[in-house]
């Protein structure tokens, strides 16, 4: 029985982006390791970007579709 991954929050995204930053030795390094400019892992980090395929792939990552849940009653017209 293989049990389904449980999703991360954006937090979540970025605190593993900073584990890999950290283990990278700084922003910058990791950046251009990776072909990335320092100020956009800055901006990811900050929570003022939403990190893209590419950044998702180089920490393991990859986006789920969104979520639904059935309406209540009394949330239908």
């Amino acid at each position: 029985m293989s049990r389904r991954p449980v999703p991360l929050s954006g937090d979540d995204v970025r605190t593993c982006l900073q584990a890999a930053v950290l283990a990278a030795g700084g922003q910058r390094a990791w950046a251009a390791r990776h072909g990335l400019n320092q100020s956009h892992v800055a901006k990811l980090i900050a929570g003022k970007r939403a990190p893209g395929d590419r950044v998702l792939s180089l920490l393991g990552l990859r986006e789920l579709p969104p979520a639904y849940v059935p309406a209540s009653v009394e949330d239908r017209p």
